[in-house]
C-alpha cells in the first residue's frame, strides 16, 4: 500500500476545489512535528487544516506559497 500526501485548496467562497501540491518528499516526523497529530492518528491518515502557523512552515520547506485571505488548505492523505 503506497501513501500519497498532499495540500489540497478550496476557494473560500464557493468551496469549490482548485487544486492539489504533492508534499510526498516531507517526512511524515516533519509532518508530526508541524501538525502534531491526535494520538489516535499517529500516522496522520486524517485531513489536517492548515492554518498561519503551518503554512510559514510548509512554505520554509516546500516551494508552495499559500494565499490564506482566498483559500482554505488542509492535508490529505491518500492509498494509491
Amino acid at each position: 500500500m503506497k501513501i500519497e500526501r498532499v495540500i489540497s485548496w478550496f476557494d473560500k467562497r464557493t468551496e469549490e476545489f482548485q487544486g492539489e501540491y504533492n508534499i510526498d518528499n516531507i517526512e511524515l516526523e516533519l509532518l508530526k512535528q508541524i501538525f502534531n497529530p491526535k494520538k489516535e492518528d499517529p500516522l496522520m491518515y486524517d485531513a489536517y487544516t492548515i492554518y498561519n502557523q503551518e503554512a510559514k512552515k510548509l512554505e520554509e520547506i516546500t516551494s508552495f506559497k499559500f494565499d490564506l485571505d482566498r483559500f482554505v488548505y488542509e492535508v490529505n492523505c491518500f492509498q494509491v
